[in-house]
């Protein structure tokens, strides 16, 4: 399942980061999150909007169709 799959308030296990954009893919490295990583999705914003995260003890933004890419198993 992909991470905007899950419901709000759960947590997940990344999976699989191999079809998200590389920059993004950098970009979240950057924050420590990487495959393996345990995380909980806070918000999904409707209309489309913004998804956030919660991974390493911070809170991260993520485009709705970066979320798509991002595969978790839900823990």
């Amino acid at each position: 399942m992909v991470l905007t799959e899950i419901k709000k308030g759960k947590k997940a296990i990344i999976i699989d980061m191999s079809t998200v954009n590389p920059s993004i893919q950098r970009r979240l490295l950057d924050f420590g999150i990487d495959e393996g990583t345990k995380i909980c999705l806070k918000q999904l914003l409707p209309f489309q909007g913004p998804c956030m995260i919660e991974a390493c003890g911070q809170c991260i933004s993520l485009r709705r169709n970066e979320a798509n890419c991002i595969v978790v198993e839900e823990v």
